[in-house]
């Protein structure tokens, strides 16, 4: 199946492991350096090949709509990438994000999943984007509340259902998936937030030129993001930098403790929360695909 073949396409000339593979051994962590792979293997970005006549060529199998969902009474923007199978995976930003993720690196690896048989639905959250609303009112529990509604919706259609996240995104779809049948959970550089959250008495927290009320904040820090991560029951995948600005050691150590000995964490000695080079992103958007494409079905 076109999954198993992403799995050997992915993993060709590294040495990745298969998340079914770790069971023998506790959590584990790897500070890595492997060989990069170059862009064409990723496959990402479907292209329409052109011939020497001007004519359009080989189209993509699949197809990209761009549309609005109304999720919890909220109007969403969204985009849909239709590969056409029934796994899918759910695609949540991070604060401050929108659904293209930071440096674009959530349309990469939707499209390289696409390419190979994952569908995926990409979306803004309440205030954030395209989407209706204002940032000051964006809620964290709100945010994991919407990712609940679709992944139920999604369940109930007989989806094959996934979650990733990035940053707080990466936070809310650990809290979402908690007691949810979902296939698998990847999250980059989530937060646990277990450190004591101090309100700003102006009410609200400014960070680069955004402003969002204190209970945003207030709302993760009570969320026990941790204690949602042991009751997650699919196979996880979890992202770190060592050098990273707004997830502390300790929140990082927290998540990485809570995993199960069968979960994928990888720490990258020297990233940064998000402004990764092209080759780091690159490295990262594979090992993404990989774990996803070894979680569907033959």
């Amino acid at each position: 199946m076109v999954r198993r073949q992403l799995l050997k396409e992915l993993v060709a000339g590294s040495q990745l492991p298969l998340p079914r593979n770790f069971g023998a051994s506790a959590n584990w962590r790897r500070i890595c350096v492997r060989r990069r792979p170059s862009f064409e293997e990723l496959q990402c970005v479907p292209r329409r090949s052109g011939s020497e006549d001007g004519k359009i060529g080989t189209v993509p199998t699949y197809s990209e709509v761009f549309s609005g969902i109304s999720v919890g009474g909220h109007q969403l923007a969204s985009v849909t990438h239709h590969a056409g199978s029934d796994d899918v995976v759910l695609f949540c930003h991070g604060f401050r994000g929108e659904k293209s993720g930071p440096n674009r690196t959530f349309v990469t690896l939707a499209r390289a999943l696409a390419s190979h048989g994952i569908s995926s639905l990409r979306f803004d959250q309440y205030g954030s984007g395209d989407s209706e609303g204002d940032f000051i009112d964006s809620r964290f529990d709100d945010w994991v509340s919407v990712i609940r509604i679709l992944t139920r919706q999604y369940l109930s259609e007989g989806k094959r259902f996934a979650l990733f996240g990035q940053s707080m995104g990466g936070s809310a779809v650990i809290c979402a998936a908690a007691g949810l049948d979902v296939s698998a959970v990847v999250s980059w550089v989530p937060d646990a937030s277990t450190d004591q959250f101090a309100p700003d008495p102006r009410g609200f927290v400014e960070e680069g030129g955004q402003r969002v009320d204190n209970a945003f904040w207030t709302e993760a820090h009570r969320a026990d993001i941790v204690g949602k991560l042991k009751e997650v029951t699919a196979p996880c995948y979890l992202v770190f930098g060592t050098s990273d600005e707004y997830v502390s050691a300790p929140n990082r150590e927290a998540l990485i403790n809570a995993c199960q000995p069968t979960d994928q964490i990888d720490v990258f000695d020297g990233y940064p929360h998000s402004s990764w080079s092209f080759e780091q992103a690159e490295d990262i958007i594979r090992r993404s695909a990989a774990f996803f494409g070894t979680l569907s079905p033959p």
